[in-house]
């Protein structure tokens, strides 16, 4: 970005603009006028967490977010106010302040106001701002607490952030505004049950405090604008312009133009854009080069579109320029308002060519089945009625074509022959709608030239659609009364040939392979469609006897898209389930998936595509067999090349149905796979606060599948700071989803319901001989230094000669390093982990001696 400084300019008249003006008035940026009146407030100002903590989208966090703001509202109030004092949490992003530390500090310091500054966490298309003051409800009353000044803080702060930032806001249906923090967290009572604020920084402050949230650093499209330096001070110039109108102190007149700079078809925000004054350029919109770099390897991943111009003449007239490399300029003249931003969104029109970025049919282009309907995606809208001739096949065939979308062509294909190449040609007589420039057929960024596409026919289809999974299987015994009978097929199967008898169970069978009297078990069929396949499934209404031989029957006439019909077919299935003791449910999902984080709200989730990645309630998708009227919907999408994948859907410990169990018990969930060959798992935590998982289950199957961790006989693998042993009382932390180690889809999505712990009667286990008394305690330090780049030295110490093996894993439990394994003496010992070839982030060290494990993490930072 270059940035230049200038006075009022010409005029000249403009085309496609809008302007918007903020309700509130800013401060002067023209000059070192300072505003008097606040020689005798002090101000504390507590950027929220520290170093890369809440870690949002492109690996940039809130903590460093806000710390530049709170850097810039300091050095703001310093330059142009009498303030007394400002004192700070926290100054550099190396810095690692705790939530008492910072209240402390600021009680210490006897300052007048404390300023807590936040961005939020939730899904992707979540956006808006939040303030929150200490207060609770009593006696069917609001009570702020004191001294008093946070609600008529965050009052001002709703309506200044939120026309700066230009989001929405989530204002409180008891003030209109700024939220008492235990209502927006507890509800509405006549009394809570607790008669102090809610938040840490609001409870323990002695002084009136407010927290705000600036926008969700998970909304792609919000963070995109966070990396940026002049956002900063956008943010930073709101929250002055609070402090101003909280004193009823008068803001001096202001020079400041911004806005958003789109492409006037796609709305997709423009990088590397100029705002031009009289020849000066004054701003250029971030790139990839410029900026994105550090945040993305995708250089058409992020972009804002975002200018800010400062340091102009108040209430003057300009004639300001906007363009880019691939758009034509646009000149038009902005008179500045005197004292407020004044907001210029311009939608510019490409100078660019269109092009085709995609062709694709529901089967591969060069194995097309004949009917398969081609789309043909542009860059640009082409002028529908240049493309009359201009579209052909050889050899010669009729075709008929329409338009999906402005952008989109779908070309018909029934009348191509099976078996038979062909190349589709869209000449270069295609125009551009609105620029009238010809096609860019080959893809050399220039006008002209033909695109074409080479097509090859698939052999006519006439084979019915092949049974390629069942289950149960014939030789596997069910363990559970009421199975799921899943029946995969290779291609998909026509609706519209599904019987209400397509599958049918009878049993128990004697021993003649004829049912008792209990003849046919009713159940629920459903069809559905994951990827190319079809799965059939059958869900019984009640459970099946015990130690039992039931027949499964498929009836003929399942018919794929082109008419080919199954046979009948018949199998068997066992039953030989263990007796269930107890059975609590943790979540069934019927009412919603209340408490459950979105995984964007975790910091351990990593390397998504937020836009694709949710969590969400599902009605359709369900466990009939239980009864089941709701389930959890996780669809996901891995980033190309991110170093890291893990999707960590975070239960919190005091949520309703997050119940206590111990070791003795079964974990289980049903899961609705996609066959993706990605990973998932459960994560508990137990008393000792450690955070215990399952060993991951690779997801190769289709259809709901019942996943057990049996807590008492299956291995437990340790997360971040878990050691494999389970102690004490158990909770759930998360579930998680991580890539495959092999093929994997990038996207996709399943579905978990039914989650609870079962509690099996088991055969009684023979006494153990008591563990010897342990030798004195064994030692593991912390790492020096941490943060580290690239080396850092481990140190431990030994009570006696012992077998030692040192580790290091990443995130997701992968061992990356083996640092001793071996007997050493006794004594103190050091080692250096040389960290070169990995990615930066937190990595966890253990050390497995004599009979005990020992974990800590440290952080590479590169």
């Amino acid at each position: 970005m270059t940035t230049r400084y200038h006075g009022s300019r010409g005029i000249k008249t403009g085309i496609l603009f809008t302007i918007m003006t903020a309700v509130l008035l800013s401060t002067a940026s023209t000059g070192n006028t300072q505003v008097t009146g606040l020689s005798d407030w002090s101000l504390y100002i507590d950027p929220g967490h520290s170093r890369t903590e809440n870690m949002g989208l492109f690996n940039y966090s809130e903590a460093e977010k806000v710390l530049e703001v709170g850097l810039i509202l300091r050095e703001m109030l310093q330059q142009q106010t009498d303030i007394g004092d400002i004192h700070m949490a926290r100054t550099t992003h190396q810095q690692q302040v705790s939530l008492s530390e910072r209240t402390t500090h600021a009680n210490n310091t006897g300052s007048d106001f404390y300023y807590s500054i936040h961005s939020d966490a939730g899904p992707p298309h979540v956006n808006s701002t939040l303030m929150l003051f200490g207060g609770w409800r009593s006696g069917g009353q609001s009570v702020e607490k004191t001294p008093k000044g946070g609600k008529r803080f965050g009052d001002i702060m709703h309506v200044v952030l939120t026309d700066a930032m230009r989001i929405g806001s989530r204002p409180s249906p008891d003030t209109g505004m700024a939220w008492y923090d235990r209502t927006f967290y507890q509800g509405f009572p006549d009394n809570h049950a607790n008669q102090f604020p809610y938040l840490h920084v609001n409870r323990t402050t002695t002084m009136a405090s407010l927290l705000s949230e600036a926008g969700f650093h998970t909304n792609p499209t919000q963070q995109m604008r966070n990396v940026n330096s002049e956002w900063w001070r956008l943010e930073a110039k709101a929250a002055f312009w609070t402090i101003l109108e909280f004193h009823e102190l008068e803001r001096p007149e202001v020079g400041i133009l911004t806005g958003f700079l789109t492409d006037s078809q796609s709305g997709e925000l423009i990088n590397g854009a100029w705002v031009i004054v009289d020849g000066d350029t004054l701003y250029t919109t971030d790139s990839y080069e410029s900026l994105f770099h550090k945040y993305s390897n995708d250089p058409e991943e992020m972009r804002n579109g975002f200018y800010y111009v400062h340091g102009l003449e108040p209430g003057s007239s300009l004639d300001v320029t906007f363009g880019s490399p691939d758009h034509f300029d646009s000149t038009i003249t902005v008179t500045l308002e005197t004292h407020d931003f004044t907001f210029v969104d311009l939608a510019l029109e490409s100078s660019q060519s269109p092009r085709v970025v995609s062709a694709e049919a529901y089967t591969p282009l060069d194995a097309l089945v004949p009917g398969d309907e081609i789309e043909i995606r542009f860059s640009r809208i082409p002028d529908p009625e240049t493309l009359e001739g201009a579209i052909f096949f050889t050899p010669e065939v009729d075709f008929e074509y329409s338009w999906k979308d402005e952008f989109t062509l779908v070309i018909t294909t029934d009348s191509l022959a099976h078996e038979t190449e062909y190349l589709l040609t869209i000449t270069d007589q295609v125009l551009d709608k609105f620029n009238d420039n010809a096609l860019d057929g080959d893809g050399n960024r220039q006008p002209g030239g033909n695109y074409e596409l080479v097509i090859v026919t698939d052999e006519p289809d006439t084979d019915p659609p092949e049974l390629v999974t069942k289950y149960p299987a014939q030789d596997e015994p069910t363990t559970t009364l009421r199975p799921v009978i899943r029946l995969v097929y290779d291609e998909t199967v026509d609706v519209g040939s599904l019987s209400r008898d397509a599958v049918q169970l009878y049993g128990p069978i004697g021993g003649n392979g004829v049912a008792t009297q209990s003849g046919i078990v009713r159940g629920t069929i459903q069809l559905s469609t994951v990827g190319r396949q079809s799965i059939l499934q059958f869900f019984p209404e009640t459970d099946l006897e015990n130690n039992a031989t039931y027949r499964v029957q498929i009836q003929s006439g399942l018919k794929d898209r082109f008419g080919n019909p199954t046979e009948a077919l018949t199998y068997y299935i066992e039953t030989n389930a263990p007796e269930i003791l107890t059975q609590p449910v943790i979540d069934n999902f019927n009412a919603g998936i209340s408490g459950w984080w979105v995984p964007q709200q975790s910091g351990s989730t990593a390397g998504i595509i937020t836009e694709v990645t949710e969590r969400a309630h599902e009605t359709r998708v369900v466990n009939f067999a239980s009864g089941s009227t709701g389930s959890m919907r996780l669809s996901y999408g891995w980033q190309k090349d991110a170093p890291l994948h893990l999707i960590r859907v975070y239960l919190p410990p005091t949520a309703s149905q997050n119940r206590r169990f111990n070791d003795s018990y079964v974990v289980q969930a049903r899961v609705f796979g996609d066959g993706s060959g990605n990973r998932f798992r459960f994560m508990l935590r137990d008393g000792a606060n450690q955070l215990e998982g399952s060993e991951w289950y690779t997801i190769d199957w289709i259809g709901w599948k019942l996943l057990e961790w049996d807590l008492q006989n299956d291995p437990v693998v340790g997360w971040v700071n878990g050691n494999g042993v389970l102690t004490g009382q158990l909770h759930t932390d998360s579930f998680q989803m991580t890539s495959g180690e092999g093929d994997y889809q990038a996207t996709g999505t399943i579905y978990i319901d039914d989650y609870q712990v079962v509690q099996y009667e088991r055969e009684p286990t023979s006494a153990t001989d008591p563990v010897a008394d342990l030798p004195e305690q064994y030692k593991l330090e912390q790492n020096y230094p941490n943060p580290f780049n690239p080396t850092t030295l481990i140190g431990y110490e030994l009570p006696v000669r012992s077998e030692v093996r040192l580790e290091v894993f990443d995130m997701l439990g992968r061992r990356v390093a083996v640092l001793v394994d071996g007997t050493v003496d006794a004594g103190s010992h050091q080692v250096s982990f040389d960290a070169t070839q990995l990615s930066s982030g937190v990595y966890i060290y253990k050390l497995q001696a004599g009979s005990q494990t020992i974990t800590r993490k440290m952080t590479l930072v590169k």
